[in-house]
């Protein structure tokens, strides 16, 4: 142990899980540090900082320091034990660091509290959240118990507490005894805690907030660990490559390693690359440099790599420090695409800043030759990661990349639940999870907008006639508790989904009609087919898993044309709740080579971002025709679009929740290696409708429309045999047109007028397109359905 610090001094880390009261208020320490400090499960302990709180930092760049005998401040809890800790960690939550006014990687000591706990005869809380709840009957009971639960307590202690929706932040002004205790000594383990039980009345403070914060700093307004969810994974990552470094780099110096010198986060916009690096910078007690990648380009030879070399001078000034270059891509694009010189020296600059290996540099210490004594990390952001050179990306430099993708389901449901934990809502556990399931292809900044878009709606309900007239309204509201009106419901959010749609999908998506299956008469056995493709996956993925087999990649769906295959999509979108991407064929050409692949590329990356998605390929006959011998200058603009197809389908990266769906009426044209299984699975054959569909057809166009009670519906379904489902709603529209031509202010549609339609009404449906689909379907029985 470094001269200076006490012996029995431990570093700060924070605990995985610490939201609940329970753990909140827990000291877990190593079982080794609890039997040499005499503790048990569940006794009464006390941690202070080791060091005085404005000399936290100063020993990582002084270890000959004094330690100060100053008071300091300190937060009694319950110890509790964790074999899995080292002997020099301490795991406190970010109310107990509040509370004791420590930082991730500060140095703090335990004792156990000698003196015993005291009943509490009264409890003086305060709200210290903006605005501030007022102490109902209801909410001192729920007070009450969440101090019962707490344990220990001192006075000025902070903490939180959920209630409607949100979490609000209270202060004890003051404990109240039945018998006043002596002053406490200095000895922090002589604190006098107390205890509050069944008899201890809770009270609400009546005077303003506290001038002089007991044992706390103010709120702080920067970004902790618990404010970022369905990232824990990715935060345990950056936590090990940035934290030990900083706090911890005598770890290293032990194996003889050079500590790691960045982290590049890279990912789709709106997945908290930038919130997870401002959360490490807050959470380290570091000094910050926040680089934004235009910001240091300058106009003028050699200006901008100064900057660079004065940031990284003042990173090895104010070590341990934090680099933080946001859109690093700007920066540092590859040399060999670069537009000019200018880019290439700045890429080269960092590169030997990174490197730290010039021994005259500003950034290597007076005490030593070497830059692995200086403690600095940078850490990258970017969207773009192949933009950027590839000499950046090598071990020493970025010596690890961590994905930070599209959340799925459950880290969408952490999102959710972190956001509305500090939103006033009536929204329930079960609520939360259904629209995390629908919140297909959504990332945090998404569901952010999702849930701001739904405080908006809230208001305007609370303030009912408009915006003018909410200061008056908010005015005259003197309770601001979660129980007024502007609570968030679950309406308000499902609508507010509907406002906001998924980043990922902005550039391709199209707004579908809402068609549902009961809005399509008959076909019953394709409707079938289609949800047992693309529905059961979500819904049953336990049972594929079980029985061994994977869902269909593709469906093709063929048939006459106004059978009803376009809209089967547009159903089969609206009932499973997928993100729809609809491409029509011709669309993707375009006339400069390489182009047309490269669109077909897009439409793929958005769907597996996005997914699980739909991708539809509307008359793909013309995109996908058999390959020919070329058009005598090499392979034609078709065949390559057809190759990146087959690719997309079935190439070395997997489609995971994405499905094709596929609609023609000539299928002989379609390429074969299109149509084999594990690219198109299913070929599902849309005929003309039945009887049963031409009847549902004709019930569900008359719904809509006025009818004389002398229409005859039976018969219209024998008159109707051969019709396309297209023909059957053209007959129904050319009936009512022909009532208007009688009378324009008729009111109904007879049965002459269908009559009179019906005679002069020719199906488009021969027998020898019928005869083609047979022949077409006889030759792939074994797949066509």
């Amino acid at each position: 142990m470094d001269r200076g610090v006490p012996p029995d001094a431990l570093v700060v880390q924070r605990p995985v899980h610490s939201n609940d009261s329970r753990s909140a208020h827990r000291i877990i320490l190593p079982v080794a540090r609890m039997r040499q400090a005499g503790l048990s499960i569940g006794d009464a302990a006390v941690v202070f900082p080791a060091l005085p709180i404005e000399r936290q930092g100063d020993l990582l760049s002084n270890p000959s320091a004094e330690t100060d005998t100053t008071l300091q401040p300190c937060f009694v809890g319950l110890a509790w034990p964790a074999r899995t800790l080292d002997g020099t960690s301490i795991e406190l939550s970010t109310v107990a660091c509040l509370n004791a006014q420590l930082r991730l990687g500060d140095l703090c000591r335990v004792q156990r509290v000698h003196s015993p706990v005291l009943p509490a005869q009264a409890v003086e809380v305060a709200c210290e959240t903006c605005p501030p709840l007022l102490l109902t009957e209801t909410l001192v009971q729920y007070l009450h118990d969440l101090l019962v639960r707490m344990g220990p307590l001192l006075p000025g202690t902070l903490f939180d507490m959920p209630f409607g929706g949100r979490t609000y932040r209270w202060r004890i002004r003051q404990l109240i005894a039945i018998s006043p205790p002596a002053l406490p000594p200095s000895d922090k383990s002589c604190v006098v805690a107390y205890s509050v039980d069944s008899l201890t009345k809770v009270l609400g403070s009546t005077t303003a907030a506290m001038s002089e914060p007991h044992f706390s700093a103010p709120m702080s307004t920067t970004v902790t660990y618990d404010q970022i969810g369905g990232l824990a994974n990715e935060v345990r990552i950056v936590r090990e490559m940035v934290e030990l470094p900083l706090t911890r780099p005598e770890l290293f110096a032990q194996y003889g390693q050079r500590p790691p010198r960045g982290v590049l986060l890279y990912g789709p916009p709106g997945t908290g690359k930038t919130l997870i690096a401002r959360a490490v910078a807050s959470e380290t007690n570091a000094h910050v440099i926040c680089i934004n990648g235009p910001s240091v380009i300058s106009k003028y030879y050699g200006e901008t790599e100064a900057n660079l070399r004065a940031l990284f001078a003042e990173a090895a000034k104010n070590s341990p420090a934090i680099i933080f270059i946001d859109e690093i891509d700007a920066l540092c694009p590859k040399r060999d695409e670069a537009a000019g010189e200018s880019e290439a020296r700045i890429v080269a600059t960092l590169l030997t800043l990174m490197d730290g290996c010039n021994p005259h540099s500003p950034l290597t210490p007076a005490s030593s030759t070497t830059s692995s004594d200086t403690r600095w990390v940078v850490i990258g952001a970017t969207n773009r990661p192949d933009a950027l050179d590839d000499a950046l990306r090598r071990p020493g430099r970025f010596d690890r990349e961590v994905e930070i993708g599209i959340p799925d389901q459950t880290a969408r449901l952490a999102i959710l639940c972190t956001l509305l934990a500090d939103i006033p809502h009536t929204v329930t556990n079960d609520d939360i999870a259904r629209l995390a399931a629908r919140a297909h292809g959504y990332v945090g900044a998404d569901l952010a907008a999702v849930c701001r878009e739904a405080g908006l709606i809230a208001i305007q309900r609370h303030i009912g006639s408009g915006l003018s007239a909410a200061p008056a309204v908010l005015a005259s509201e003197p309770n601001n508790s979660p129980d007024c009106h502007l609570a968030v419901t679950y309406e308000e959010l499902d609508q507010a989904m509907t406002q906001v749609r998924p980043s990922a999908m902005r550039e391709v998506l199209l707004e579908v009609p809402k068609v549902y299956w009961h809005d399509i008469g008959g076909q019953d056995d394709i409707k079938q087919k289609l949800k047992e493709s693309v529905e059961w996956p979500l819904q049953h993925p336990e049972a594929f898993l079980r029985m061994g087999i994977r869902p269909p990649k593709g469906i093709l769906l063929y048939g006459p044309p106004g059978c009803s295959k376009t809209l089967m999509a547009k159903a089969l979108a609206t009932e499973a709740g997928l993100n729809f991407i609809a491409v029509k064929g011709p669309e993707l050409f375009n006339k400069w080579v390489g182009e047309s692949e490269k669109a077909i590329r897009t439409v793929f990356r958005k769907a597996r971002q996005a997914s699980p998605s739909i991708v539809f390929f509307d008359e793909i006959d013309a995109l996908t025709v058999k390959r020919s011998g070329g058009d005598g200058d090499g392979v034609s603009v078709a065949d390559r679009v057809l190759s990146q197809l087959l690719s997309e389908l079935d190439g070395i990266e997997p489609l995971v929740n994405v499905t094709v769906v596929a609609a023609t009426n000539r299928p002989d044209i379609i390429d074969d290696a299109l149509l084999r299984p594990g690219r198109i699975d299913r070929i599902l054959y849309v005929g003309p409708p039945d009887s049963t569909a031409r009847r549902a057809i004709l019930e569900l166009r008359m719904a809509k429309m006025t009818c004389d009670s002398d229409v005859a519906v039976d018969w219209l379904v024998e008159q109707t045999s051969g019709y396309s489902g297209a023909e059957v709603v053209a007959l129904c529209h050319e009936a009512a047109f022909a009532a208007m031509e009688e009378d324009v202010h008729t009111q109904a549609v007879a049965q002459r007028h269908f009559a009179h339609c019906c005679r002069g009404f020719q199906s488009r449906i021969t027998p020898d397109m019928l005869a083609f689909y047979a022949q077409f379907k006889a030759n792939r029985a074994s797949r066509s359905l």
